[in-house]
């Protein structure tokens, strides 16, 4: 077995059938095994994967225990030779996987496995790649001194902004929504730290990777699309357990070298993220992704919808068919699944960012998918 794929969900079915389905494409050419663990949603996303995705393992919570016990349920019956540990609300490319196992066959030292990442709106996440979070560090990302000076060895360790997004480097933390373990190092090592309720236990597993003298790599050479925000609301509670995370995670690692200087630098630094970020959610919660009648739809004449897909669409918004993307256009791409690869659809996005709002058509489902902004929660439009 070549990959073992786990998907731990909660409440965000539809982004989950479409992250399911971009699996399913990433898989045909390898040998590998998917596992769904629900955490009690009430959303019916155990009835949804049951129906329309047999072959997935799936194991239904009958509470939510959070994210590193959910998946340590699944990597306890996991057979591949390497772990992937994938967010619902992600779109991977059908040749992501294939790539991500023939890198880490032929780098011997790496132990875990980053990607690129794009939000929906096409940018660049910067959590893509990470260093660990020491008391400094974490001080100059919690305060802001990391956006004031983003491409500075001093104060951007925390994004790595030094390191070019666009090449392939070695790092020390990886991002949650995309974490690739070699199995053998896991048994290692260690599973997640169930602790960690939600956040933190990816920089906690990748600092004992490292620690353990392998290596942990971002990985440029494909794309992902990470939307942010279905598996979990950005609320205070959501602000309050990221912080609490940060602090846990650095009492853990860093209480004895540091002593009470940490406790300073950890309080000051939450302190000054929390305001920053409920500025940045009160203003991006004035955004919605829904379609807006006065907005165009713009479909790639090479990749239309049936007619009556077509048709039902016309009838609420303007629709423009085009032959190929231009940067005089203004809109929003509707990308209908089925009808053209998922890797089509992010290399669009990689290459036009934030010039178009993008959405993903179910035509099956007639469902509309997409976030424009990674601070809320995205949108899904029956139509």
């Amino acid at each position: 077995m070549d990959l073992s794929i786990i998907v731990v969900s909660y409440n965000a079915v539809d982004f989950l059938r479409l992250c399911l389905k971009s699996v399913e494409a990433a898989c045909k050419s390898i040998n590998a095994e998917v596992f769904v663990v629900d955490n009690n949603s009430s959303d019916h996303s155990v009835k949804m994967v049951a129906e329309e995705f047999p072959s997935v393992n799936l194991i239904a919570n009958k509470n939510n225990p959070g994210f590193s016990i959910a998946n340590n349920q699944a990597i306890h019956q996991s057979q591949g030779k390497y772990i992937l540990l994938l967010n619902p609300d992600t779109i991977v490319a059908e040749d992501t996987f294939v790539k991500v196992i023939s890198f880490m066959n032929q780098t011997e030292n790496a132990g875990g496995l980053g990607i690129k990442m794009l939000d929906g709106s096409g940018l660049f996440l910067p959590e893509s790649k990470r260093g660990i979070p020491s008391p400094w560090t974490s001080f100059a990302k919690m305060s802001g001194l990391s956006s004031f000076f983003p491409t500075s060895r001093l104060f951007s360790e925390y994004h790595k902004g030094y390191l070019s997004p666009h090449k392939n480097n070695s790092v020390e933390v990886l991002a949650g929504a995309f974490m690739c373990f070699r199995k053998s190092v896991l048994d290692k090592v260690g599973l997640l730290d169930e602790g960690f309720f939600m956040y933190g236990e990816d920089i906690d597993l990748s600092y004992r990777i490292i620690k353990s003298n392998f290596k942990n790599y971002y990985f440029a050479d494909s794309a992902i699309i990470h939307f942010k925000g279905e598996s979990t609301t950005k609320n205070s509670k959501y602000i309050n357990r990221f912080y609490k995370a940060m602090i846990q995670f650095a009492h853990k690692h860093y209480s004895k070298v540091y002593g009470w200087l940490l406790s300073v630098f950890i309080y000051l630094g939450v302190f000054m993220a929390k305001t920053s970020y409920l500025i940045k959610h009160v203003y991006a919660s004035g955004k919605n992704t829904s379609v807006s009648g006065d907005e165009t739809l713009i479909i790639l004449q090479d990749h239309l919808p049936s007619v009556g897909i077509l048709k039902a669409l016309s009838e609420n918004n303007k629709v423009q068919v085009v032959e190929s993307l231009s940067d005089d256009l203004n809109g929003i791409i509707l990308f209908v699944e089925g009808r053209m690869s998922y890797k089509q659809m992010i290399e669009y996005m990689d290459k036009y960012k934030q010039n178009f709002k993008y959405r993903f058509c179910n035509e099956e489902h007639r469902l509309i998918i997409g976030s424009d902004d990674k601070f809320v929660k995205g949108g899904v439009i029956g139509f």
